[in-house]
């Protein structure tokens, strides 16, 4: 099913608070909202996976989100709020997205659906909503040049080395709680618009240019770190 810009007329643009609803609740519904990207967002990059859910189990004080294409487990009280934003269009296309905010109001997961707004909006059918106002627009510089990619970055320095190798490795975001991985072979890396982007079927790794100062490597393989010698969440296995 998809749905251009064209189809918006019939469909509620805006963003709301979903009120009353427990977040757990609201995962529970995404095997009804057909292809979706869970994303968990960090400083300095995201970790997208890209596909259908099958199931969502809540148990232990966990979530854990899985499908063909998806692996995510998640705290159950890690959101306070949940926000759907239905005002995104790209290339003519209407991707709506669900926020999970954590108490500061900081979005630190989020589901958006990939095959336009009837999917989502009929999965949450019944919830209450409490109308937001709209994010305002970012602002840009369009006379800004992208930040290049140095080819000594020591985050694609690593990306490339296991590119080269064919090893198959775990990518995994981590965040207060949060994990979500990808497993498999790194087949495209390409540096652009100031981050380092591994791009395959089911899962996007944006990362920032400059923002890996190096790597904590032990047994278990590789954790980034940024430049105070801090992990930054990200961490790449051996598969």
């Amino acid at each position: 099913m998809t749905q251009t810009a064209q189809d918006t007329v019939e469909t509620a643009m805006g963003r709301w608070r979903l009120d009353g609803a427990d977040p757990a609740a609201i995962l529970q519904r995404l095997p009804a909202m057909d292809r979706v990207m869970l994303a968990i967002r960090l400083d300095n990059f995201m970790h997208e996976r890209l596909g259908t859910v099958d199931s969502v189990t809540v148990e232990g004080g966990r979530i854990r989100i899985t499908g063909p294409e998806q692996s995510a487990d998640l705290p159950a009280d890690a959101f306070a709020s949940v926000v759907l934003d239905i005002s995104t269009i790209m290339r003519d296309k209407l991707y709506p997205r669900l926020e999970f905010l954590d108490a500061s109001g900081d979005r630190i997961f989020s589901v958006t659906g990939l095959e336009g707004a009837a999917p989502m909006e009929t999965a949450l059918d019944g919830l209450a909503r409490t109308a937001l106002p709209a994010n305002p627009p970012a602002p840009r510089d369009d006379t800004a040049e992208p930040a290049e990619i140095d080819p000594a970055d020591p985050g694609l320095a690593l990306l490339e080395k296991l590119q080269e190798s064919a090893q198959p490795v775990t990518i995994t975001a981590e965040l207060s709680g949060l994990a979500q991985n990808w497993q498999g072979t790194i087949e495209k890396i390409v540096p652009m618009g100031g981050y380092i982007n591994v791009m395959t079927k089911g899962f996007h790794l944006h990362l920032a240019g400059g923002s890996v100062a190096g790597w904590e490597t032990d047994a278990d393989g590789h954790r980034a770190l940024d430049t105070d010698g801090a992990p930054t969440g990200l961490r790449v296995t051996p598969a």
